[in-house]
């Protein structure tokens, strides 16, 4: 029984990051069901009680434009349009609505979690973080365009590729990003 449980440490001691970061990743995704009251379908929300429903609206807003702009580099985009906060082709489906949950501060939050709360050092967390953001908006704003792209005459791909490959993706990006931060910027240089 003493050799199973020396084991069982060794083990853990070996995967102790990875564990660290999926009880962070856990912790901060309960959190944020528990502080967090919204409706999808009249698009309020509140966190903590406090009504954001007028700030997360507005923050919509700009990712829809950050999107159409995106997206309007591209040809074949000339029947392509932003209403409020829906996107959509002339010939589509589907017209898409770019609701808080679609902004990615979900994912935000939940790496400036990891990251505030995983060991490292400070200076280097100061470049780090507004990085891993940038590069998590960045994606955000690629995963709804293709989304767009990818839907426009195929409607039925939507539960699929929001709910399914682009939100697992936006996950495994968190998890790269921790990855790169545990191996090649917070451990020092042998």
């Amino acid at each position: 029984m003493k050799k199973y449980i020396d084991r069982l440490i060794v083990l853990f001691k070996q995967y102790k990051g990875i564990i660290y970061f999926l009880v962070i990743l856990f912790t901060t995704h309960f959190l944020w069901k528990w502080a967090v009251d919204a409706d999808v379908k009249d698009q309020r929300i509140a966190i903590f009680g406090i009504d954001l429903t007028s700030q997360f609206y507005c923050l919509s807003q700009w990712t829809a434009k950050q999107i159409y702009r995106f997206c309007s580099l591209f040809p074949g985009t000339d029947n392509f349009f932003l209403y409020d906060v829906r996107l959509y082709f002339w010939d589509a489906k589907i017209k898409l609505s770019v609701i808080w949950g679609c902004t990615g501060v979900k994912q935000l939050y939940i790496f400036l979690s990891i990251m505030l709360l995983y060991p490292g050092p400070w200076k280097k967390k100061l470049w780090y973080i507004p990085l891993g953001a940038l590069i998590l908006w960045v994606y955000n704003i690629l995963r709804i365009s293709l989304i767009l792209f990818l839907t426009r005459h195929h409607a039925e791909w939507f539960d699929f590729l929001h709910e399914g490959l682009f939100r697992y993706l936006y996950y495994g990006i968190i998890f790269i990003l921790w990855v790169y931060w545990e191996e090649k910027i917070r451990k020092p240089s042998i």
